[in-house]
């Protein structure tokens, strides 16, 4: 009776073994362990296990004839079981090779290298990324943030070890300030997809030639390239993609009259400073905002300020004007409203307009590419919002390859960041 029941026992612990075995396999991929016991502490679940299969070759000779020598234990990190943390306690035999004598520790499957942790904690780390931040991540794992880190870039490193560029037909170049004191890196994106294909710290003409030059090389359905009028950009792309069109983006030309009309309100008050009046004070906002996106009492304040001051009257009207051009229905059309619009604003006695006038014409042929294209750097504007909230949410990037891994992924975030 005694041996039915240790009989049964062991039955009852092996079918326990297979099972949690199984469970092993199937929740955390781990191929190979034959399980042995489970231990439980506080939050903690750990399993100890010992390799059931190993791959015999000598790394020396290539022979398959070895003997069990030395043996130690690791722990592994596993991904969450429910709420509570888990490890895999794992009893390794060194081996002694027979025909050589040369001793090696057997590879492990599922883990990489000496890190400690298996393969599908790392897919754990990196599933939850995309719906957290590292120290969100870090916290629920309860593992430090650079652990995270590091697994991320390296897997960020393994996807973008190599940006194709062979498809891609227009591609928009902006700067954003990196830290305090004028440090900018300058970023490369994929028009159609939204895709950063390249960052480079700084914004002069040496510093963006490599990604230029082999764009030449590589992107050989490249038609056009939307950017600000930075003489720098302008200069690289005309000696190393002569055949790429350049098209001046709106934005950056609206920017330019916004600026000169904001200059003409602040001359116009500094002569009503002379006799007392505050008339333009705090009609910045009113001057530069869209006049049909204003609301109605607005309006008639903008109207009654620019009823009693002319220079600002042409001014206001010109950029109203300038805005209407990339609504033209063809070339030939936006070439002849540039021309008026240029010709109107020398003709102002305005300096501020006359000085956007000659910029217009100095680079019309970037501006009237646009009729032919068709693209603006409104994509890349938005992916600047997107990076400027990495970076609060970051506080700063310290380590600069990373920084650029997620500018790369960044058009898959999917998650909002707190600022």
């Amino acid at each position: 009776m005694t041996k039915l029941v240790l009989l049964h026992i062991i039955q009852i612990i092996r079918r326990i073994q297979i099972m949690a075995t199984s469970i092993l396999y199937h929740a955390f991929g781990l191929k190979g362990i034959h399980h042995e016991a489970t231990q439980y502490i506080q939050d903690t679940i750990i399993f100890k296990a010992r390799m059931s299969s190993i791959t015999i070759k000598c790394p020396h000779c290539g022979s398959r004839e070895a003997t069990f020598k030395d043996q130690k234990r690791r722990l592994l990190r596993l991904g969450h079981m429910g709420r509570k943390r888990s490890f895999l306690d794992l009893q390794l035999h060194r081996l002694e090779c027979r025909k050589c004598s040369r001793r090696w520790w057997p590879s492990i499957p599922f883990a990489d290298g000496k890190h400690r942790y298996v393969r599908s904690f790392a897919l754990t780390v990196q599933d939850l990324l995309k719906f957290g931040t590292i120290q969100s991540v870090s916290a629920y794992l309860g593992v430090g943030w650079d652990l995270v880190k590091e697994i991320h870039k390296t897997r960020l490193s393994q996807i973008y070890r190599k940006i194709e560029l062979r498809d891609v037909r227009y591609i928009g170049i902006d700067e954003f300030s990196i830290r305090k004191g004028h440090e900018y890196m300058t970023i490369f994106t994929d028009l159609k997809t939204g895709r950063i294909l390249h960052a480079v710290e700084g914004r002069s003409k040496e510093d963006i030639r490599p990604f230029i030059e082999k764009l030449s090389r590589k992107a050989k359905k490249l038609k056009a390239i939307a950017m600000d009028m930075s003489n720098s950009y302008c200069l690289a792309v005309r000696e190393w993609l002569p055949r790429v069109d350049i098209v001046f983006d709106r934005y950056h030309i609206m920017a330019l009259m916004n600026n000169a009309l904001d200059e003409i309100r602040r001359s116009q008050q500094k002569e009503l400073d002379k006799i007392g009046k505050q008339t333009l004070k705090g009609s910045r906002f009113l001057l530069l905002t869209n006049y049909a996106d204003l609301k109605p009492d607005r309006k008639a304040r903008l109207d009654e300020l620019l009823q009693a001051n002319r220079p600002l009257f042409v001014a206001h009207s010109m950029k109203e004007q300038l805005r209407l051009f990339w609504e033209m229905n063809d070339l030939e059309t936006a070439t002849e409203f540039l021309k008026v619009w240029c010709r109107d604003a020398m003709q102002s006695g305005i300096m501020a307009l006359a000085k956007v006038a000659k910029t217009l014409g100095a680079y019309r042929i970037g501006l009237l590419n646009y009729f032919k294209h068709f693209i603006t750097n409104g994509v890349v504007e938005g992916i600047n919002n997107k990076i400027k909230t990495l970076k609060r949410q970051a506080y700063g990037f310290r380590d600069m390859v990373y920084f650029k891994l997620r500018l790369y992924h960044l058009h898959t975030q999917r998650y909002s960041l707190s600022g």
